[in-house]
């Protein structure tokens, strides 16, 4: 399996499909945006298509990196609409996508006679780039063990936690809303450690060495918001809707879940104040300025 596609080449699937041909490996590329794709125009390893037809002609198998759980189903259809000459033997989706789309975008492939992998990362575009992603895998343990290989190019930490299509996104789910969560919880709680006179950057660093350590500590806000990048490369926009994802399974499973719903609300308030677009670090700067406080 040597031919690689990307259906969705943002700001995660960019530097994955950098190691694939760092390494010699020819991808097959498709985005809606033609900006998304124009990094890659002069790399004699990269083919950019103009359809999914394309690509699963020309594909052993397709890595979807999709913005939002109906991107997923549209391009999911697509792949399984009739195709001359099928290439494409494989279906790996690293979106985060919720359980429900995901178990029927893979009935639908399998009745096709494509297998699908579900496997979401966590990481972020800098983790995409070194390589250093935790991939979480289930699905049918043959199709997993044919993909296997392409894992360990992007991550550091590949898991498999079952033999079904879902059982990755709903660990992904509890991964996402304890990240977010705590990257919120951090940028409240530094908000009051600026207003009483501590300097961020020092309050960040004793709490990196205490108990409220956590990866905003160690390393959004030191990588993203002391330097001024904010790039961390995850929306706020995606961060609310990946948080209703998992209130909307701890509802269908009878879960009480306040936390969850405290965190919802906290990105639905970012969206609602102008941040759906920036990049989710950004949260720091509106707790900031909705309190009048200098970043210290």
């Amino acid at each position: 399996m040597r031919d690689i596609a990307f259906i969705g080449v943002g700001r995660m699937a960019g530097p994955m499909a950098r190691r694939f041909t760092a390494r010699g490996w020819p991808v097959h590329l498709l985005d809606p945006d033609p900006e998304a794709v124009r990094p890659f125009r002069d790399d004699p390893l990269a083919r950019v298509h103009a359809t999914v037809e394309e690509v699963a002609g020309h594909a052993d198998v397709a890595l979807l990196s999709l913005p939002t759980p109906a991107a997923l189903e549209e391009v999911g259809e697509q792949l399984t609409a009739p195709v001359a000459n099928r290439k494409l033997r494989y279906v790996v989706n690293t979106s985060t996508a919720g359980v429900d789309t995901t178990r029927d975008i893979a009935t639908a492939l399998e009745d096709v006679g494509l297998s699908f992998v579900d496997a979401p990362v966590s990481g972020g575009g800098a983790g995409a780039a070194r390589g250093s992603l935790s991939v979480i895998v289930s699905g049918d343990p043959d199709a997993v063990a044919a993909c296997h290989p392409l894992f360990e190019v992007i991550g550091s930490h590949v898991t498999v936690v079952g033999e079904h299509p879902g059982q990755a996104q709903v660990v992904k789910l509890a991964n996402n809303v304890l990240s977010l969560g705590a990257l919120a919880a951090t940028a409240e709680a530094t908000t009051l450690t600026s207003r009483a006179g501590i300097p961020l950057d020092l309050a960040i660093r004793v709490l990196d060495v205490s108990s409220g350590r956590n990866s905003s500590t160690a390393e959004k806000f030191p990588d993203e918001v002391l330097t001024g990048r904010y790039d961390f490369g995850h929306p706020a926009r995606a961060a609310l809707k990946d948080v209703a994802l998992f209130t909307s399974l701890a509802d269908e499973l009878g879960l009480t879940t306040p936390l969850a719903r405290a965190v919802a609300d906290t990105w639905r308030l970012a969206v609602t104040e102008g941040y759906g677009d920036q990049d989710c670090t950004r949260i720091v700067t509106m707790f900031q300025r909705l309190n009048g406080v200098d970043r210290g």
